[in-house]
């Protein structure tokens, strides 16, 4: 899918010129480092004594390349030189943006947090003109495992501050909704010990004095590797994640699913050097999967209803002080992503 926004970007830049669709963008690649989280002190039992098994995370770390031409709003100030990588601008999501034309944002961070690694994508082309507008997406948030590639076109109404929006997105995206281990396990029907059998473990017993236990090795690539040496210690740090897995490569092989959606959305934008409000909201209330396993929305009234909305507010309540508030919430396949940020400023003269 990425390949197809590049191939995109490229058609496009090469039927108009190439020096005005990248003129005022910026390239930019970062590195940012720091210490890591560190976890609560934990020690297991051996023998007579104690072992401290506490986990030490490596550092943390966001190496992130981009390039972007976004126009920013008149409440936006680039108070920074440069582009760091970690920049996440609210304004970033609107439908409408400040400038018609052209505009893009290609992002990708590889990102260790924790001990966790993952990537996080966000590659966005957009034209904006005085009667439509249309975006080409491709996301891949992992941390919150969200994924999909969007085709979003709508006709535009413009009167003012507001802006009005319809028209129909195309989304792609892997198979949300299913848990494959439902079906390849009937509870009841097969032991713990039967299933992690099946998942390529397998259990030794032994015995140390009245007391009875099982090692377990990990013989899935085809050694026998000691992962554990008591029921306790599999099922409660290998089994869970074996499951996880499981479910996984299910869901990978049944590939991307297809979904058309209508889209209606409204915005409003006012600002002046004393207040200012931006807010804008997307419903996506009807929508036709083009795939066997495209997502199945709720019987309830309202569960088929999908929505993203944001909201930047800024007030100089006096000379002195100043207030804002800034957030985004979407839902997505039941998939809520959101992020509120609000305070008080307080200048001492």
């Amino acid at each position: 899918m990425r390949l197809v926004i590049l191939l995109l970007l490229a058609c496009t830049i090469g039927s108009a010129q190439v020096k005005d669709f990248f003129k005022y963008s910026t390239f930019y690649t970062s590195m940012t480092m720091n210490t890591s989280f560190t976890e609560r002190d934990n020690y297991t039992a051996v023998d007579k004594g104690y072992e401290d098994v506490t986990k030490v995370n490596p550092y943390d770390y966001n190496l992130t390349l981009g390039l972007r031409k976004i126009a920013r709003f008149d409440y936006e100030y680039k108070v920074k030189t440069f582009y760091t990588g970690t920049e996440d601008n609210v304004a970033d999501a609107v439908t409408i943006g400040n400038s018609n034309g052209w505009e893009y944002l290609l992002s990708y961070s590889f990102i260790r947090n924790r001990g966790d690694k993952f990537t996080e994508q966000n590659f966005w082309l957009r034209y904006l003109g005085d009667k439509c507008v249309t975006k080409l997406q491709y996301a891949d948030n992992q941390r919150v495992n969200l994924k999909f590639m969007s085709f979003d076109t709508r006709f535009r109404i413009n009167k003012g501050n507001w802006d009005l929006t319809f028209g129909a997105v195309g989304r792609l995206h892997p198979v949300y909704g299913i848990t494959p281990i439902d079906d390849f396990w009937v509870p009841g029907e097969s032991t713990f010990q039967e299933l992690a059998e099946d998942f390529g473990y397998t259990p030794e017993q032994w015995m140390q004095g009245f007391y009875i236990d099982q090692n377990w090795y990990d013989v899935s690539g085809g050694d026998s590797v000691l992962i554990a040496t008591s029921n306790d210690e599999f099922f409660h740090h290998y089994f869970g994640d074996a499951v996880a897995s499981f479910n996984e490569r299910e869901l990978e092989k049944l590939g991307l699913q297809r979904e058309l959606s209508a889209v209606i959305g409204l915005a409003y934008y006012k600002y002046t050097p004393k207040i200012w409000l931006h807010v804008w909201a997307n419903c996506l209330p009807l929508h036709y999967g083009l795939d066997e396993y495209s997502f199945e929305y709720g019987e309830e009234k309202y569960d088929n209803i999908e929505w993203d909305a944001g909201i930047v507010f800024g007030s100089r309540i006096t000379k002195s002080l100043g207030m804002f508030i800034e957030g985004t919430h979407m839902k997505y396949w039941e998939k809520p992503v959101y992020e509120v940020k609000f305070g008080f400023n307080y200048l001492i003269f």
